[in-house]
Order: C-alpha cells, then sequence, then structure tokens
C-alpha cells in the first residue's frame, strides 16, 4: 500500500511538472514573429526581364508561433477556404481570392514595380511585413509586342524548409504567366463558367439559383444567373480581349466557393458547410508559383499544445514501469 501511495504521488508530480513547462520547450520549429519577413519576386519569359510590372501583395491570413492561421478581418466575409496545407491548394484559393479583391476593390498590403532585372522586393518603402498568409497578384503587364497576364499565388511567410526543418524568413518565388501577341486589329474573346456542386448527402440544401459575376479589369461588367434550366452554365461571347476578365461568384449561407481556370473557362465549385468555418480544406489541387532551391510552403494550422501533454504521458508511463519492476524485485 505505501508502494502504491509514494508511486502515485511520484507519477502526479512528474506529469504536473511537465504540464508547467512551456510549450516552447518542448516543441521545436516555433516561428519567430518578431524577424522581419520579406518576399522576392521573379518575373522573366525566357530569362527576358519583365520590367516594369506592376504586383500587389495582401495578408489574407496572420500566423502565429506554432504555424497556426487566423483570416484577417477583411477576408473573413468571403466564404472561402483558408486551407492549413501546402502548395498544391493554393492556386485554387488564389484564384478565388482574386475576383473577390478585384471587385470589392480591396487595398494591398503592400505593393511595387519589377526592376530592369524583373525582380521586385517585398516590403517597400521602409514597411515591415507581419507574417502570415499572403496573396500575390500581378496587374496585366504590356512588352515588346506581347501581354502578361501574371497567375495569381499564395505565398507563406515565413516558409519551412523541411528538409533542413528551419523556417526561412527571406522567400523567392518565381510568378508565373499567361502571355499573348497583341493583335493589330482587335480581337474578341468568349468565357464560359460552369457550376460544380460539392455536396454529396446535402442536395437538398442547395438554393435554386446562384449569382454569377463577370469582372472586366475588376468591375463587375455584367451579373448571369446560374440554375438547373441552364444547366448551370453560361457563356460570354464577344468580349474584347484587349481587358482581362474575371469571374466571381456572389456570396451565399452553407457554401464556402473555389473558382479555378483553365484558359477562359471559369469552374465554380461549392462545398457544402453547415457551419462554414474561417479555414476550411478546398478539393482541387493545381500548381502554384515554386521557388527553386528555395523552402516550401508549411503546413499551417498544426497544433503543438498536444506535445507536452504526449510527453508527460510518455514519461509517465516509463516511471510506473521502473517502479513496479522495482517492487516486484523487492518482493522477492
Amino acid at each position: 500500500m505505501k508502494m502504491n501511495k509514494r508511486l502515485i504521488s511520484i507519477c502526479l508530480s512528474l506529469l504536473l511538472v511537465f504540464m508547467l513547462l512551456p510549450v516552447s520547450a518542448l516543441a521545436a520549429g516555433r516561428i519567430d514573429l518578431d524577424q522581419d519577413v520579406g518576399l522576392t519576386i521573379t518575373y522573366q519569359n525566357h530569362g527576358t526581364p519583365l520590367s516594369g510590372a506592376v504586383f500587389n501583395i495582401y495578408l489574407v491570413a496572420t500566423v502565429n508561433a506554432y504555424g497556426e492561421l487566423e483570416t484577417t478581418e477583411q477576408f473573413k466575409i468571403f466564404n472561402v477556404d483558408i486551407p492549413g496545407k501546402a502548395d498544391d491548394t493554393w492556386r485554387a484559393l488564389a484564384s478565388t481570392l482574386e475576383g473577390y479583391v478585384l471587385r470589392d476593390n480591396i487595398a494591398a498590403t503592400d505593393s511595387g514595380k519589377t526592376d530592369r532585372n524583373g525582380q521586385i522586393a517585398f516590403p517597400t518603402g521602409g514597411k515591415r511585413l507581419t507574417a502570415g498568409l499572403y496573396l500575390v497578384l500581378g496587374e496585366r503587364h504590356t512588352q515588346d509586342g506581347y501581354r502578361y497576364d501574371a497567375t495569381p499565388f499564395m505565398v507563406m511567410l515565413p516558409s519551412l524548409d523541411k528538409e533542413n526543418n528551419v523556417w526561412s524568413y527571406d522567400v523567392t518565388a518565381t510568378a508565373k504567366f499567361d502571355s499573348s501577341k497583341i493583335p493589330e486589329k482587335p480581337d474578341t474573346v468568349s468565357c464560359k463558367v460552369l457550376k460544380i456542386w460539392n455536396d454529396e448527402g446535402h442536395e437538398k440544401a442547395r438554393p435554386k439559383e446562384v449569382m454569377v459575376q463577370l469582372l472586366k479589369n475588376g468591375v463587375v461588367y455584367d451579373t448571369v444567373t446560374l440554375n438547373s434550366k441552364n444547366n448551370w452554365r453560361y457563356t460570354w461571347a464577344n468580349l474584347d480581349n484587349a481587358y482581362r476578365w474575371t469571374v466571381v461568384e456572389k456570396e451565399m449561407e452553407e457554401y464556402t466557393a473555389e473558382v479555378t481556370r483553365e484558359g477562359n473557362t471559369f469552374y465554380v465549385t461549392n462545398s457544402f458547410s453547415e457551419d462554414i468555418p474561417d479555414e476550411p480544406t478546398p478539393t482541387t489541387k493545381p500548381d502554384t508559383p515554386t521557388t527553386p532551391g528555395k523552402p516550401t510552403l508549411p503546413q499551417t494550422g498544426q497544433l503543438w499544445w498536444p506535445v507536452p501533454v504526449l510527453i508527460a504521458a510518455g514519461l509517465l508511463f516509463i516511471v510506473i514501469g521502473l517502479l513496479r519492476r522495482r517492487g516486484a524485485a523487492d518482493e522477492k
């Protein structure tokens, strides 16, 4: 009996000690929020610098020391997924947010133009960036008879170097783009939108119709209704190709929205969510601009608080085993 009481007392004491230890002492890889973060974008066409191109960055979510994201106030109003995953899910997020940012004229966190080497370094003008998840948008750029439309992308500042298990606070990204030769005569283009429902088992919750907006250089040009009568699709024809066209869906309850683009076809996917979270997980997996030879994007949203609990529990069982073995030896 005395042995059991002593055993319980020792175990409880050890558990209390480890529970009182700060998480930082037990969880490796914390982000140093006091350290400055930076982003350098390279914008080139087969080695030819695209100079004078305008890029804007937007802070979509802040990150804490343990890599957990919290959506900023100006982006909480949109029913979109802000995933705590890696780069394979973030192109769809970037494409979706682009429409909302342009339509609502959301102010950029920072902006600047590429230099003669086709590079732009953020922050600019002595500013300081907050650690977190950023949306990067490039404005249409014309050079040497071609027009360039930068592909929107997400980037995490700082980014995690998984090979060395360290955070990189100065991140480099290469911006991708679509290019086309400027025609001698005005040309036209058609844009198509298709609705995709991701709500198996909740089909009854679907609205009878949804509103989709076509943006002309970020300004609402037309609004159409998608429903079962038009098979949840619509095509705009004879659009002036001198402008940049984007599609965005008007917000609705119980569904998150995701917009992906293939050429001039826009796919709007709505996923059912009874209680739409700030940071759910999307389903599509297009690629995003990568950082050759640089850290990859981190997996955010990871919880570190269970670490000390698990360590304490493990040590607790070890101590119990050792004491029982010792007690058995004493009885012999």
